[in-house]
């Protein structure tokens, strides 16, 4: 299923943020909470299924960049889902 064009957009500018983010920021703490705010922008946005796919598509991005999503992360998959 492809993505709204507004959420790929979307996206896409993280994806590119990405990259500065992690050259630039010099604790985890201080890019954790930027990080998390604009990924729940984005998937409040969506519906059920969009969420899920874009879900897959966040963590892809930061192990691109060897990251992994911290404990507590909002927009996790629910242990039920």
């Amino acid at each position: 299923m492809s993505l709204r064009p507004e959420v790929q957009v979307q996206l896409d500018a993280l994806a590119q943020m990405l990259h500065h983010w992690v050259a630039r920021v010099r604790h985890p703490a201080q890019f954790w909470p930027q990080f998390e705010a604009l990924a729940e922008e984005i998937l409040d946005q969506c519906g059920h299924t969009e969420k899920e796919q874009v879900r897959v598509l966040i963590q892809t991005m930061l192990r691109g960049h060897g990251l992994e999503l911290p404990p507590g992360f909002k927009h996790r998959r629910p242990p039920d889902a």
